[in-house]
């Protein structure tokens, strides 16, 4: 079994350069750290390798940093390391989503289907023969299902009966969500398709019952829909946390969609309303238990600009203290850490 495990924690010389710079900077965890000790220990190459990155951290940190005098509070640091981790986190969820969904995901097929075409010509031309060929027939023998389309008159309240059916949003298999505003229009307008053996269009505005109804019933059901349409019900849903209701779907998305990419933006549609007690429990559990690096920084760098712009009070939610205090002994990155003490001493000094 040790060996086994030391075969899976084993570095190649081929992986050893970036793994020299992440140990020069301290961005490794104690196994990789290891592990990285251990290759240089019998290899001289890479142990001069990792030397000269060890030189050049420390050179760098020798010298007087511009963005020390430019961003002070860190607010730019923080959002850099926010974007790149989100970054790597899509990056590695489109693959795990193209690797166990190629069979049930039309997006995923679209993906395969058009990466095939554009590198292969002769093949795209064949196809285009025979999708012709094909519609021609088809086009002759189907039946147009029509497409049931709902559009609500603008209003100001969401108090008027939904007219879509739990049943037609069940049964509701993929969807699309986009602002369609017309030209010259002053009222906002979103239109949510679902693709269903009975189609469905709901147009209307953000804050018309239907088009919030199917939205909150989207960003809740991460395990049907794609984390483009989540990620674009939340771009609308955030225009509308004023209501109790969709705040709630936002908070619960925050801690429980699968993508961290969600949870992040669902996080940022909070901002504005974290004097709320569902919100404040939500950025304490955010903070402490959430796996994604991005999003526990997410949630510190909320509670800090909170605390910054002079809100701190006796309401905040002792959870966010307790959470704070152990994101401070036990986080393992070191941003983390720095923040989450940053946001303890604004608590202080209140």
């Amino acid at each position: 079994m040790s060996e086994e495990l030391n075969r899976e924690t084993a570095v190649r010389c081929e992986d050893f350069e970036s793994l020299a710079v992440l140990y020069a900077c301290d961005e490794l965890d104690a196994t990789a750290r290891a592990a990285t000790e251990a290759h240089a220990a019998h290899c001289a190459v890479c142990a001069a390798l990792l030397s000269r990155e060890a030189r050049l951290q420390q050179e760098i940190a020798s010298f007087d940093q511009p963005a020390d005098v430019l961003d002070r509070s860190g607010l730019l640091l923080a959002q850099c390391r926010s974007e790149l981790a989100e970054a790597l986190d899509d990056r590695a969820a489109r693959a795990n989503q193209l690797g166990w969904r190629t069979l049930v995901s039309p997006l995923a097929w679209w993906t395969v289907l058009r990466d095939t075409l554009v590198y292969h010509p002769a093949m795209s031309m064949a196809a285009l023969v025979v999708v012709s060929f094909l519609a021609g027939v088809a086009g002759q023998r189907m039946r147009v299902t029509p497409v049931i389309t709902t559009t609500a008159p603008a209003s100001t309240t969401t108090s008027a009966q939904p007219k879509v059916t739990e049943q037609q949003l069940q049964n509701a298999g993929s969807a699309n969500v986009a602002w369609v505003t017309p030209s010259g229009s002053l009222t906002p307008t979103v239109q949510v398709q679902f693709m269903s053996q009975a189609p469905m269009n709901i147009v209307g505005p953000p804050d018309n019952a239907d088009v919030q109804r199917a939205l909150t019933f989207v960003l809740a059901n991460g395990h049907r829909f794609d984390a483009t349409a989540r990620m674009d019900s939340l771009d609308v849903l955030r225009t509308r946390c004023v209501d109790p209701e969709v705040r709630h779907a936002v908070c619960s998305a925050a801690l429980t969609d699968p993508y961290p990419g969600v949870r992040i933006k669902a996080l940022e549609a909070l901002q504005g309303y974290e004097q709320d007690s569902t919100v404040q429990q939500t950025l304490a559990e955010a903070l402490q238990n959430d796996d994604s690096p991005s999003v526990r920084a997410q949630a510190v760098n909320l509670l800090n600009n909170f605390f910054n712009a002079g809100h701190v009070s006796s309401a905040v939610d002792p959870n966010i203290v307790a959470a704070l205090r152990d994101r401070v002994r036990n986080d393992p990155s070191n941003y983390i850490r720095q923040q989450s003490a940053a946001a303890l001493r604004q608590l202080n000094s209140k």
